[in-house]
């Protein structure tokens, strides 16, 4: 039931109540909620818990690239902190970032970095990776979806002040930068289209606590027209996609809807 429950949700259809998506992962509540140790069986653990809450989908994004690769190769400083969310499951910490200048950001280039698979590579890795754990959550609905839509990709590279002074002092090469990036996403966009996902998270920190990191225009010009390619990849193949970012978007939320976004995964800052 849960898992019909959240694709009425998705399409706006009536259930018998209201569908909810849950990120779960606190070790003490899932090895209560469970019955399981989650150091033991971390999965199954998790599944149980969704499934006595009758929680109806799951917070899920993959990315096969990863820019803390590069970051680490440069030498950035990254923690593991148990004790920041869960034991069980840790969170790593990006600590340092040891950008030297604007050009050593507005020079990189993915397609040169790293190693990208076809889009047929992609589209059989994405399909692959989405059933198995929607095998582990049998209940609940799985979404497609990726924490790097477009300009989260930079803030985990460079982290948020690099890129900032970056767009702010060479907004030409900015501009190119940012659609390096968006050529990679919209490769991935493509694969996941050709999945038999139902939602996707599209997930980007474009805002902090007291609105969005760039003047409206700003966005308007360089990053909405980023959005609407990528989503409507999905759009075409029916897929709802869900957008999500850090910090209060209630001044962009009209924006992101115009670029395509179907639904929001807000902060309790939202005045909406």
């Amino acid at each position: 039931m849960c898992y019909e429950r959240a694709v009425s949700a998705l399409y706006l259809e009536e259930s018998d109540k209201v569908a909810q998506v849950e990120f779960l992962q606190h070790t003490d509540f899932v090895a209560k909620v469970s019955g399981l140790d989650p150091f033991k069986y971390s999965e199954e653990a998790l599944s149980k818990t969704y499934d006595r809450l009758d929680l109806d989908m799951i917070w899920f994004t993959y990315d096969p690239f990863h820019p803390w690769s590069s970051a680490k190769d440069r030498g950035d400083y990254f923690v593991v902190r148990t004790d920041s969310w869960s034991k069980a499951f840790p969170t790593t910490w990006h600590e340092t970032f040891t950008v030297k200048s604007v050009d050593e950001v507005l020079e990189f280039n993915p397609f040169e970095a790293w190693e990208i698979p076809s889009l047929d590579e992609l589209i059989e890795h994405f399909q692959k990776t989405h059933s198995r754990v929607q095998s582990v959550y049998k209940s609940q609905l799985v979404p497609g979806g990726t924490y790097l839509t477009c300009f989260m990709w930079l803030i985990m590279l460079f982290g948020l002040k690099w890129t900032v002074k970056a767009a702010y002092y060479e907004p030409e090469r900015f501009k190119k930068l940012l659609d390096r990036f968006g050529e990679l996403s919209l490769l991935q966009a493509k694969a996941w289209a050709q999945t038999d996902i139902k939602a996707f998270i599209s997930h980007d920190d474009i805002c902090g606590t007291q609105g969005p990191f760039f003047p409206h225009e700003w966005m308007r010009k360089h990053l909405y027209p980023w959005y609407k390619r990528l989503w409507s990849e999905l759009k075409s193949k029916g897929i709802i996609v869900l957008f999500c970012t850090d910090g209060d978007m209630t001044s962009i939320v009209d924006d992101v809807a115009e670029a395509g976004a179907d639904g929001f995964i807000i902060e309790e800052c939202c005045d909406l």
